[in-house]
């Protein structure tokens, strides 16, 4: 039993070290401050910036910043953070190449990038630099089918404290007690994907039923977006309201698609050759497949019709962001922004002394325009200390 928690705690410790080398690039960072409005000018940082995190909970908080600071408008953070959820499919990379690839050659292939990342002219390449990261998915993979060849002991810890028992029976009260459980934990546990990690185990050992399967993951990111909710209690009103409802799409999505499966499962059984292991992880990575492109349609769906209508014009009024920034200091994505929010400073009292030096201009802006400058100038001012 203690050497299946110590190996369960070696891949979920290789997919962090693997997400936070991934999102600590330059060329993460590079992807992110990649400038142009236009869909077609950042489709793919986007989507790459999404495969190169392992947490759709930090991607979010970190791109809901360049939001919060104008550095980005409502349509860019809205379409970067959706892609965010493709990190999890980095998990879908690491179970198909386990299921079909030994780990050995994963693992001789990245020890290889890393020792050609050493050398003069190609260790400054920045995709090089990135590629060292591929280290720790190999070092998932490995722990994987470590842990996969020792799930004997797991199971038998679970025949004698009868869990098993628990996590295999389909019942309401068994599915609650699941969703809920993982909601906490999805709630405090930052690493995004722990629950697909436990349940692959599980599930493909026929250890775990498949409703448990479908109710763990699901736990998992209705916590998450529990998380996210709380944390825009802290933001300007205008971003509490945008965000509000779209996490409270996500979470009615999520719901449905549980209670959708549950109907389902009553009705549709896989067979005799439910124990069959390539049954097993198609069902597996097919159902999740599904999951994550149906939340994925979501917050599109949702940023269609919330992105076309714009309130006000937004200037950087968020007096709470600064204090995030003050946290997070020593972040590149803060880093940049507070350069950003200087230039902007600079423009502002700028336009503000021009101003004051014409007169008759001044007396054709409204006031509340020269009212919002004068704010968003006090705020941006607290950078200076």
């Amino acid at each position: 039993m203690y050497v299946f928690i110590i190996i369960l705690f070696l891949i979920l410790w290789a997919l962090h070290q693997f997400g936070k080398n991934k999102s600590e690039t330059q060329l993460r960072l590079q992807q992110l401050s990649k400038p142009g409005k236009e869909l077609a000018n950042y489709f793919w940082p986007s989507v790459i910036s999404g495969f190169a995190s392992i947490s759709w909970r930090q991607e979010f908080v970190n791109q809901s910043r360049l939001w919060r600071s104008q550095v980005w408008d409502f349509r860019r953070f809205l379409f970067s953070s959706s892609q965010t959820l493709f990190s999890f499919f980095w998990l879908f990379v690491c179970f198909a190449l386990f299921l079909e690839f030994g780990s050995y050659i994963i693992l001789g292939i990245s020890f290889a990038i890393m020792a050609s990342s050493y050398l003069p002219k190609v260790r400054d390449i920045a995709a090089m630099q990135a590629l060292r990261s591929l280290i720790y998915f190999a070092l998932t993979l490995f722990f994987l089918e470590l842990g996969f060849k020792n799930s004997g002991l797991m199971m038998q810890y679970l025949l004698d404290s009868q869990i098993v028992f628990w996590i295999t029976i389909d019942s309401v009260t068994n599915l609650f007690l699941i969703i809920a459980i993982s909601s906490v934990l999805g709630f405090f546990v930052p690493l995004q994907g722990w629950s697909l990690v436990v349940s692959f185990l599980l599930y493909l050992n026929s250890q775990l039923s498949f409703l448990c399967l479908v109710f763990m993951v699901i736990g998992e990111l209705l916590g998450t977006t529990l998380y996210l909710i709380m944390h825009v209690r802290g933001w300007d009103i205008y971003y509490q309201k945008k965000i509000g409802h779209l996490l409270k799409w996500i979470a009615g999505y999520l719901v449905t698609f549980a209670v959708l499966v549950y109907i389902g499962r009553l009705f549709v059984s896989f067979g005799s050759a439910y124990n069959q292991l390539d049954v097993l992880k198609w069902i597996y990575l097919g159902t999740v497949f599904l999951l994550l492109a149906g939340l994925y349609v979501t917050v599109m769906t949702w940023g269609h019709f919330a992105a076309a209508k714009q309130d006000k014009e937004v200037v950087v009024s968020d007096a709470g962001l600064i204090g995030d920034l003050e946290k997070t200091s020593d972040d590149p994505v803060s880093l940049f922004i507070v350069s950003q929010m200087r230039a902007r400073l600079e423009k502002l009292l700028g336009y503000q002394s021009d101003l004051q030096t014409d007169p008759e201009s001044k007396k054709k802006i409204p006031p509340f325009v020269l009212n919002q400058f004068e704010a968003e100038i006090k705020i941006i001012e607290r950078l200076k200390s």
